[in-house]
């Protein structure tokens, strides 16, 4: 048997071909990027330990400033598991050899399975919590003890069952004392309070209930009025430490003072600190390795300066033995204790170098110098503010130490033996405000086109030359990258950092986010969120949040707005602050907003508390401008601007009990790609379409009516408006206005079939509803409405009036939709052209998670009650049904759960099929890009190019070896007519004529 030359090229040919695959593999955890967050750890509720006495290794836990528990990976950094408990500050209590761990947050004490986060019991009860403390050993003393106080200064000590979390005993103390803390051993439940003395300052009275009843042992009351003057004054000695002191210094901070909780006995300490230097500061770091014995290490600092002395204190004798001194070092340092086995260890750590020190020696047991790494280009170096640490001896005189090292910036990194193992940047939680940039060049391209089309012929070529020139000078390092760019691309690979291409569809914008700590950053999208830069922009006291209005991208620069006024601007690029801008007006602002003049120049206006504006004396702006405000009153007016004066327009002022609850524009990037929507029968309803329009929702308090109104920015014409009844105004409302069309949601009664069929008139059914209207010029198909006849119209007036109002209002189709849960925030997605359908964004935090609702699912115009008709089908539209699920695949972060999303915005990318989207609040953030109807105009991942190329190369090896072949049997073909037919008639022919010649 012979193969042919096209029998071989068949045979290739189906080894690289494969079967086509349906759709293109799924790009999720591809395109988007996730900071799971749990927010800056607290010193005090931060710890190491075991989840389980079975378990080897341990875990990192946290109760963090936001009120968020969560226990950390200490190999990797990754959050094993978290848990949103609140809004306030709370207390924590480690395993400490059992298997549960213990927080107290907004009157609920919660026991925790601390392997896995699962909620064992909760207790709940209206009391503030002041004081936590669990106790694993002992018949009598084993349980949760707690210590709060009411609203009326009544303080109640409880003990709970560390198996259910039901009471076992309470004891109220009557006297009115400030409660401070709570420490039981084995001699009983030490309650400690503070009660003010005759002339100034604080005594401490201590009382001891027996364990098993909560019966009054004894009552010790220690002076120390002179030392303590409010309840920061006494010093904590470690987040795990459950050893009987109280620890507090004099006001001068020389002098130590020490209770063995029980006893009326002090134990003073002199601290002795560097010659000429007064103590800032002191921490203290307890340790106890053996019964009756505790190691104590006072950290002191002096400005920058820090040093340690450590203590041994024998609880019998009560007597304080000074051990060694640790010399004083320049810089940022945290110290932590451990205990392992019979030794107590003491870890010294600066940005420098990490020391392992014993408490019977200050002879260093191991040092490690640090290699930091720049994992978001801070600006400038964090210092160092708190640590724990956990030491494993290995030998005699091997050690591993591994610290978690809490950062000024908020962040927290985790070193072992001297290399960082990860870093989490935890100081991203609590975004305020956000805004998309663009720093791929494009602008600047696009702008010295400009700059080019504006000038003469020589000026413009003679630029030209020189932005070749300048261009040219990248061609060696893009020659020398191009094989490295061709083999990624024919892999499938990511390309490397350095071989990069320019962002040619639009993936790779810059994010700048504003935190209410003070923090600007930017993020890279399409580099997984990666951090590009972080400064601290602001100092933030304690307590007090940044109050970021906004964030506006202005070329290279971002301009942020403060509220009040102020405001500063930072470069994309390196991060670096300039132009700082403090509010210069006498009275207080409520923000300050940016207006174009005549020549377009920018001009900022005031906007003050009660909602009118403070113009420049030599601005000039357009006196055909309409400014839109709202005051504290949630009052909203329109103000024209004329000879630099403000003038009211008109005022939007709610009803007695009615309040402003939400407030809905156009998106500032919202293109129309078609006025009209085609029917499936050819015929057009023209959209009512209006950049001016506003939608404001109120509620009425009385009459839980809420109301909604679409309004005319310009005229103050409310020119749609729709009611809902028996609305609770304690769930999330929210609303969004894109091209023609309105969403928001509520949670209302609506009747159920019960009602409607007269059954019951009172039956009503409570869910959360999503109401969607779009809005159209007429009613009827090809009609432009009153105004369609007109040659041209005024702004100011656009409504054809009669004594009624607008004769000319819209043509409003709505539905509403039963969803399941409720949505806190609503935006659409943006593409570049406005082509794409666009689709609901929605915010759930229920389900703690981001959907994106495709628009042909909240289509107003979906058929009721009966099956969609050839011409409905054809526009995509089918039968409605009242109940909207929520489909798992509308949900943009997968399996991922979304702490704290409170915000989402959006920007086109390059490709009109995907958006770009960046999702924030006060934990989480998340980015993700979304294509509504797919990636119609880019290739996906499983397209293999390899393939693609070995199939033209096949294509082209057959063709050439087929082409001689072919040519051949042409040929050969010609011959064989030639022989068989052409040349018998031939002959004959010529036969025929020398016969007639001869005749």
């Amino acid at each position: 048997m012979r193969c042919s030359a096209i029998d071989v090229v068949s045979l290739l040919l189906l080894f690289l071909l494969r079967p086509i695959d349906a759709i293109y593999a799924d790009e999720a955890y591809q395109v988007d990027f996730h900071h799971v967050l749990l927010g800056t750890p607290r010193a005090e509720t931060t710890f190491l330990d075991r989840p389980s006495p079975a378990s080897k290794a341990s875990l990192l836990y946290t109760l963090s400033e936001r009120s968020v528990l969560g226990a950390v990976n200490p190999k990797d950094g990754s959050v094993v598991w978290r848990q949103q408990l609140g809004n306030a500050t709370g207390l924590l209590r480690p395993p400490s050899g059992g298997s549960t761990l213990i927080s107290a947050v907004n009157g609920n004490v919660q026991a925790w399975d601390a392997a896995e986060g699962r909620l064992l019991w909760n207790w709940a009860g209206s009391e503030d919590i002041k004081a936590l403390e669990v106790v694993r050993s002992g018949d009598a003393g084993q349980g949760v003890y707690i210590v709060t106080q009411t609203s009326g200064h009544r303080t109640i000590i409880r003990k709970l069952s560390e198996e259910s979390g039901s009471i076992l005993w309470e004891h109220e103390d009557g006297s009115g004392d400030i409660p401070f803390g709570l420490i039981v051993t084995l001699e009983g439940v030490h309650y400690v309070a503070l009660h003010s003395a005759l002339l100034q300052g604080l005594k401490i009275r201590v009382t001891t209930l027996q364990p098993s009843s909560g019966v009054t042992s004894s009552s010790v009351t220690l002076s120390a009025d002179k030392d303590i003057s409010d309840a920061s004054s006494i010093i904590p000695i470690g987040s795990k430490a459950t050893i009987p002191l109280l620890v507090w210094s004099d006001r001068s901070l020389r002098h130590l003072r020490i209770n063995i909780l029980g006893s009326n006995h002090i134990v003073d300490a002199k601290l002795v600190g560097e010659k000429g230097k007064d103590i800032d500061k002191i921490r203290v770091r307890a340790a106890s390795k053996e019964e009756g014995v505790v190691d104590v290490l006072v950290h002191c600092q002096s400005g920058t300066l820090h040093w340690a002395e450590v203590y041994q204190l024998h609880l019998k004798s009560q007597a304080l033995e000074d051990v060694y001194q640790l010399p004083s070092l320049d810089g940022p340092t945290a110290f932590s204790a451990t205990v392992n086995g019979d030794t107590t260890y003491f870890i010294r750590t600066t940005q420098r170098d990490v020391t392992l020190f014993s408490s019977a020696s200050d002879q260093s047991l191991g040092q490690w110098l640090l290699q930091p790494k720049p994992h978001d280009r801070m600006i400038k170096s964090p210092g160092i503010t708190h640590a724990v640490s956990e030491v494993v001896a290995r030998g005699t005189s091997q050690y591993a130490v591994r610290s978690a090292v809490l950062l000024s910036s908020g962040d927290w990194k985790m070193i072992y033996n001297g290399e960082e193992s990860w870093f989490r940047p935890e100081s991203l939680a609590g975004v305020v405000a956000a805004a998309w940039a663009n720093t791929d060049g494009y602008e600047d391209l696009v702008n010295e086109l400009a700059m080019e089309s504006h000038s003469n012929a020589v000026a413009a070529y003679l630029h030209r030359l020189k932005r070749h020139a300048k261009d040219a000078r990248k061609f060696p390092s893009w020659a020398r990258n191009l094989p490295d760019r061709v083999i990624d691309s024919l892999l499938g690979r990511e390309p490397r950092s350095h071989n990069a291409p320019k962002d040619g569809f639009g993936f790779h914008k810059v994010v700048v986010a504003a935190t209410d700590s003070g923090r600007l950053f930017a993020l890279e999208a399409g580099e997984k969120g990666k951090i590009i830069w972080s400064v601290q922009a602001s100092e933030v006291e304690p307590g007090q949040h940044w109050a970021v209005e906004s964030i506006e991208i202005d070329h290279d620069n971002a301009l942020v707005r403060i509220f009040g006024g102020d405001s500063l601007r930072v470069n994309l690029k390196r991060g670096i602050m300039f132009d700082n801008q403090f509010g210069s007006s006498a009275q207080p602002l409520k923000s300050n907003i940016v207006l174009l003049d005549t020549s377009g120049a920018a001009v900022s206006v005031q906007v003050k508390l009660d909602g009118s504006l403070g113009l420049p004396k030599s601005s000039h702006l357009d006196p055909n401008m309409v400014v839109v405000t709202q005051d504290e009153k949630k009052v909203i007016r329109g103000w024209t601007l004329k000879n630099a004066k403000t003038q009211l327009a008109w005022e939007f002022v709610p009803r007695p009990n009615e309040r402003i609850v939400t407030l809905a524009t156009r998106p500032s990037n919202d293109p129309v790609a078609s006025i009209g929507k085609a029917l499936g029968d050819r015929n057009v309803l023209y959209k009512f379409l209006s950049p001016n329009l506003l939608v404001i929702g109120t509620v009425t308090m009385d009459t839980s009516v809420a109301s909604f109104y679409v309004l005319d920015s310009i005229s103050g014409w409310i020119i749609h408006s729709q009611t809902h009844p028996n609305v609770d105004a304690n769930q999330p409302i929210t609303s969004v206005l894109s091209e023609n069309w309105f969403a928001y949601s509520i949670f209302s009664a609506f009747p159920d079939n019960a009602a409607d069929s007269g059954a019951d008139s009172h039956g009503f059914a409570q869910g959360h509803q999503l109401v969607v209207s779009e809005l159209f010029e007429s009613s009827i198909p090809n009609d432009r409405g009153a105004l369609g006849s007109t040659s041209n119209s005024s702004s100011l007036h656009p409504f054809a009036v009669d004594g009624d109002g607008p004769t000319n209002s819209p043509y409003v189709i709505t539905q509403t939709y039963l969803i399941p849960a409720a949505i806190s925030y609503m935006t659409v997605s943006s593409t570049l052209q406005g082509i794409t359908p666009r689709s609901l964004l929605c915010v759930v935090p229920s389900l703690n998670s981001l959907i994106a609702i495709p628009r042909v699912f909240i289509d107003p115009r979906r058929p009721v009650g009966r099956d969609a008709v050839a011409a409905e089908m054809e526009e995509g539209l089918f039968r409605h049904n009242a109940v909207l699920d929520f489909d798992p695949k509308w949900a943009l972060n997968h399996q991922r759960e979304v702490l704290g999303i409170n915000k989402v915005i959006t920007t086109p990318s390059l490709l009109e099929s995907t958006s770009l989207v960046f999702a924030f609040g006060s934990l989480d953030i998340f980015g993700t890009r979304i294509a509504p109807i797919g990636g119609f105009d880019m290739l996906g991942k499983g397209f293999n190019k390899i393939q693609l190329i070995g199939t033209v190369a096949a294509l082209a090896v057959g063709t050439g070896l087929l082409a001689p072949m072919a040519r051949k049997k042409q040929t050969d073909t010609r011959w064989k007519v030639f022989l068989y037919w052409s040349l018998p008639q031939a002959v004959a022919l010529q036969i025929r004529r020398v016969a007639v010649m001869n005749a």
